[in-house]
């Protein structure tokens, strides 16, 4: 799996250094490689980076399908403090109702399983009855 992650990590190094020849080859030559970075710059790509490690430990101690549930989990949040502490986030109806089944599928998965299926069993009572049978 290493040897994987090294390959593709080689090949994106080498597109993107196409990408700095191509573009801004002067400018590097001129100033260097890391002109312009300044402090934020580096707290982002040490988040980034972190962000990759964590993901990676999810997948390995836990599954994809709570790894989706992490990630639109972290979306729902960051919007909440974007609106009550940047106050730059105006939500609209469809992101609260889309927020609201993110929280309640979060919810439902963390559920134990004997819980899970009273809830399914109370909402969506299926009888023998309610289904047709083939001929």
């Amino acid at each position: 799996m290493w040897i994987r992650n090294i390959q593709l990590s080689l090949l994106s190094f080498v597109f993107g250094l196409f990408g700095v020849l191509v573009m801004d080859w002067s400018a590097v030559r001129e100033d260097g490689f890391f002109q312009g970075y300044s402090v934020i710059v580096g707290i982002v790509i040490c988040l980034q980076a972190a962000g990759g490690l964590i993901v990676s430990a999810v997948m390995k101690y836990a599954d994809n399908i709570l790894k989706g549930f992490a990630a639109s989990f972290s979306i729902v949040l960051s919007s909440v403090v974007s609106y009550f502490v940047l106050k730059d986030f105006n939500p609209t109806w469809f992101f609260v109702m889309g927020a609201a089944l993110v929280l309640i599928a979060t919810s439902l998965y963390t559920l134990p399983p004997n819980t899970q299926q009273k809830l399914t069993q109370t909402i969506l009572p299926v009888t023998t009855q309610n289904i047709e049978k083939d001929p």
